[in-house]
């Protein structure tokens, strides 16, 4: 074995440090994307990632409801039905979002070679002032997790238990 090579955990192979090709997750109103991200893989095609704390770091980057969402949230408002309301006027909002955004974010895990997460996160748009908002920053954290929780497992990287 190679110096900077591990063994895999799974099967004992030699692993390499690669680059994945993209991959995707969506949950709720959040689908994410991640570009070029560093794994190390064996000759089995066992994917690991880097470090164990590897995926904590970059789930708290995509989850980051302040970093990649038009900013503030909608209110929530009602005691047994609940309703969102605009920020800016008040206004109920639609319950259907009418558009999105994507922030690209550059993806620099101290450790790692810098790649790249995409994060699209679903807009509610005020018919009254046309401010477009999310409804919640909580949402758009816990579903942002999940999705990438859903891209890790589409593209079948694990954690070295």
């Amino acid at each position: 074995m190679t110096p900077n090579s591990k063994p895999c955990r799974k099967c004992g192979a030699e692993t390499t440090l690669t680059t994945l090709p993209s991959f995707h997750g969506e949950e709720g109103p959040v689908a994410v994307t991640v570009d070029g991200m560093p794994a190390r893989v064996c000759t089995n095609g066992h994917k690991r990632f880097l470090f164990p704390e590897f995926v904590a770091r970059l789930m708290d980057l995509v989850s980051d409801a302040e970093a990649v969402a038009p900013q503030p949230p909608a209110h929530k408002r009602g005691l047994f039905r609940k309703h969102f309301h605009c920020s800016a006027c008040d206004a109920e909002l639609p319950a259907t979002p009418e558009g999105h955004t994507e922030r690209e974010l550059d993806a620099s895990i101290q450790g790692a070679e810098p790649f790249k997460a995409a994060v699209r996160v679903d807009l509610h748009r005020c018919a009254k002032c046309s401010r477009e908002q999310v409804l919640s920053n909580e949402q758009v954290a816990i579903s942002a997790f999940k999705a990438l929780t859903h891209g890790f497992r589409a593209a079948d990287v694990h954690v070295d238990a």
